[in-house]
């Protein structure tokens, strides 16, 4: 970025910062410091770093990632917009088969059906993958997104396709 696009971009953050609602600016430090965190390796996609999802294996080799519900993923009626709830499943599912794949290879997903059951309300949606099939060229997993009272929100099982990974 040259001089005269930071020069532009500081000029948008000042006139942005002149009148903002308290949402907005909870919301704009969320994303700065997940930037930051970005920039420092705790994630390694920016909307990792956006969502400040958190994410751990499990004993059973079950995977979880877990989600905090604020206004970036919220759609019109301030419920988890439906796409950012099949991003989470994917993301969950979508590990787990990579996780236990070798590193010179990767997963991409082939197929996902998604069942919403509720709206995902509250302070964070929790979703847990497990992997039902491992072959060489697929594998298929199923995934569950629980709301903070442990009800379930949505589940979907994927079918992931096994390639080299690019040099």
């Amino acid at each position: 970025m040259n001089q005269m696009d930071q020069n532009q971009l500081r000029l948008k953050l000042n006139t942005f910062l002149e009148n903002p609602s308290e949402e907005e600016l909870t919301l704009l430090s969320t994303i700065l410091d997940g930037f930051e965190k970005k920039r420092k390796g705790d994630f390694e996609t920016y909307l990792e770093a956006m969502t400040h999802i958190e994410r751990r294996n499990l004993d059973n080799g079950d995977y979880e990632i877990v989600l905090p519900i604020q206004p970036l993923i919220e759609n019109p009626l301030r419920m988890v917009h439906g796409g950012m709830t099949a991003t989470l499943l994917d993301t969950a599912m979508g590990t787990i088969v990579n996780q236990s794949i070798p590193a010179d290879s990767a997963a991409l997903t082939a197929e996902m059906n998604v069942h919403y059951v509720k709206p995902g309300i509250g302070k964070f949606l929790r979703c847990v993958a497990s992997l039902s099939h491992r072959g060489k060229q697929l594998c298929v997993t199923e995934g569950k997104v629980y709301d903070e009272n442990e009800k379930l929100v949505a589940m979907a099982t994927g079918t992931f396709f096994i390639i080299r990974r690019p040099h």
